[in-house]
């Protein structure tokens, strides 16, 4: 009976030692991801951090993370921000953010708020190999207007076994806006069913040990993307290479159904301006003739150098992807 006692008593300090390594380790890693990113020029910092769940868990809560990039264009904060794992399995952690946090994009202020955001994140040495982010509701709010999302889902993954390549899906059930991108805030305010799947390739793997340092994205695959905005259908496909300048190269498909009953029907309740509605509806005949289908839109846009084209004719321009 001692010696089972002994066997019980060695097996539990065995055990008991195990987790503080685990919860040691786990907290000299985020210690040692914040003074990284201050060596990186962040000015990084937080108020307090702890390490609970003794015997099983390595819930790790992080008081008043604080950061700003650099340049000082960006900046966020969180009352707090939780990692929960098991001490057996150091490479698969849950990330848990609270129900209001803090964002700063050059001099604009935006408030996140949210009701059970969290995301499932499995590494192996320190590298990323997917994770799952859920959302049932998420609000962004800014000085010009707000984004409600419901029913959020985003799963990315890497695809083996290249170096850098990675699927992202992400669906939203639904979105309600306060100032809608068209018409001065007079557009349909509803839209549904948000569906993205792409795929892309970095020029080096996804870290979570070096957040500072960003990987930038060589080529872009959006295999299938759709939205709807009132009665308007919106689908989106293509691929495109990101050159050194940051700018795509490669092609677009843009396809809609019912577009031409959605802008009539928004002009006619005043949610569009009469002109600007008479405008798109003119444009967008043009480029449906090009399918041979007068309420179907199929149109395929070239991208080159930064501009958009429609053929050989420049119809707009896109800004550069961020290189760091």
């Amino acid at each position: 009976m001692k010696r089972l006692l002994a066997v019980i008593a060695l097996a539990a300090l065995v055990y008991g030692g195990w987790w503080v390594y685990a919860a040691q380790s786990l907290r000299g890693a985020v210690e040692n991801g914040f003074a990284m990113l201050r060596t990186d020029g962040w000015t990084a910092g937080y108020d307090d951090l702890s390490v609970r769940g003794f015997p099983n868990r390595t819930d790790l809560t992080v008081t008043g993370p604080r950061l700003t990039s650099p340049d000082g264009r960006i900046a966020w904060r969180a009352p707090f921000v939780q990692m929960l794992g098991l001490s057996y399995n150091r490479d698969h952690v849950i990330l848990a953010w609270p129900d209001a946090q803090s964002l700063r994009i050059g001099n604009t202020d935006v408030a996140i708020t949210s009701d059970g955001l969290r995301a499932s994140v499995v590494k192996k040495d320190g590298a990323l190999l997917r994770s799952n982010l859920e959302a049932p509701v998420l609000n962004i709010s800014t000085p010009e207007g707000s984004a409600a999302f419901a029913g959020v889902t985003a799963a990315l993954e890497k695809i083996e076994p290249l170096n850098a390549s990675y699927r992202l899906a992400v669906i939203a059930d639904r979105i309600a806006l306060s100032a809608p991108p068209i018409g001065g805030g007079n557009a349909p305010d509803s839209l549904s069913d948000l569906r993205v799947d792409l795929a892309f390739e970095l020029d080096a793997p996804l870290r979570l040990d070096r957040l500072s340092a960003a990987p930038r994205p060589v080529q872009i695959a959006v295999r299938h993307s759709e939205i709807s905005y009132g009665a308007l259908t919106i689908k989106l496909s293509g691929d495109a290479r990101i050159g050194p300048d940051g700018y795509p190269t490669g092609e677009v498909r843009i396809m809609s159904n019912n577009w031409r009953a959605a802008l009539e029907a928004a002009r006619d309740r005043g949610h569009l301006p009469r002109r600007m509605a008479d405008r798109l509806i003119e444009m967008l005949t043009l480029l449906s003739g090009l399918s041979g289908a007068r309420d179907t839109l199929d149109v395929t846009l070239g991208l080159r150098r930064g501009g958009v084209f429609l053929g050989p004719l420049k119809i707009g321009q896109l800004p550069p992807f961020p290189l760091r």
